[in-house]
């Protein structure tokens, strides 16, 4: 996949940009632009998890219910990210009624459930654009647990062994 242009931001935050991306249309080209999404946020100090997720689902409906080589921007301005996917379908999108039973069909109850606002919109007469605007924060910090000490460890230090004078 070629890499999207990238160019200095419009405003006085570093943290602006835009992407311009057109991928192939195969199914397995979500995983790789969701994880350079997550990666890409992930330096910025940002929390990648919604956005990705919204992004994810987008561009899987585009993939299977779309026509063509998708267009996805992703455009980061004061703190929200806006995501658009274009197809060349000019059909509308259907929701699926809900069901729990159902393996699939839940990409935009997701969508609507961890973004600010979306929609659909048509393109002249042939084709469609889903955007949704994903609030973006600082990563959530996530603790590890502390390692435990190996018994052996600990039975050395109850009987004053120093760890240091058991490596020599």
């Amino acid at each position: 996949m070629c890499l999207p242009r990238f160019g200095p931001s419009r405003g006085p935050l570093a943290s602006e940009f835009r992407l311009d991306l057109s991928p192939p249309a195969l199914p397995g080209m979500v995983g790789p632009i969701r994880r350079f999404l997550r990666d890409l946020l992930h330096a910025m100090g940002l929390d990648p998890d919604s956005a990705c997720l919204i992004l994810s689902e987008v561009v899987t409906n585009a993939l299977l219910h779309g026509e063509g080589r998708p267009g996805i921007t992703l455009e980061l301005l004061c703190g929200e990210l806006h995501i658009t996917v274009s197809d060349a379908s000019g059909g509308p999108l259907l929701r699926q009624a809900w069901d729990d039973a159902r393996a699939s069909g839940r990409g935009l109850d997701i969508v609507e459930a961890l973004s600010e606002e979306w929609a659909v919109e048509l393109i002249g007469s042939h084709g469609k654009a889903v955007w949704a605007v994903a609030k973006l924060g600082p990563p959530v910090m996530r603790v590890s647990p502390q390692p435990r000490e190996s018994r052996s460890s600990r039975r050395d230090l109850a009987a004053g062994h120093s760890s240091a004078s058991i490596e020599k």
